[in-house]
């Protein structure tokens, strides 16, 4: 069902729609996101980013967990879509079955922790407690880029 977890500030963008629906044969890219799903003109911009023969959903973290939790979407290959750790977190505290989470950038006002990565203590703290749950975090803009493990980058703040 979830192929992947990832979360960027882009949400849909080049990066996701071209590179990692093809390599993982995603067929349903699912932004999960409290401000997005009430927002139409952000919504309709989004969806210009989304490739011919993928579908796409915008869902309230309650409803998206609710979405990935129910039995009769499993036959969906997601991708599924967030931009900040909180939802990540939430996420993967509800969520069984996700193993990595990818990160491509968050650029807000935050201290640099990594390149195209800014995080408060609150973002730190939150995925710290997804790395505590045994699921992996990294920066991986692109399929295409090694996975580099956020652990140690998280332990020297």
């Amino acid at each position: 069902m979830i192929k992947a977890l990832h979360m960027d500030d882009r949400l849909i963008h080049g990066q996701v729609a071209i590179s990692w629906t093809r390599t993982l044969g995603v067929d349903l890219l699912l932004v999960v996101n409290d401000e997005v799903v009430g927002d139409m003109r952000r919504r309709n911009a989004l969806k210009l980013g989304v490739p011919a023969g993928v579908k796409y959903g915008f869902r309230s973290v309650a409803d998206g967990i609710a979405f990935l939790n129910d039995p009769a979407n499993a036959h969906w290959r997601a991708m599924v879509l967030v931009n900040n750790p909180h939802d990540v977190l939430s996420i993967c505290q509800r969520v069984s079955g996700i193993e990595r989470v990818t990160v491509g950038g968050l650029r807000k006002d935050a201290p640099m922790v990594a390149d195209n990565l800014n995080l408060t203590d609150e973002d730190v703290q939150d995925l710290k407690d997804v790395l505590d749950m045994g699921i992996e975090v990294g920066i991986q803009p692109t399929p295409e880029q090694r996975f580099r493990d956020l652990r140690a980058i998280l332990d020297n703040r």
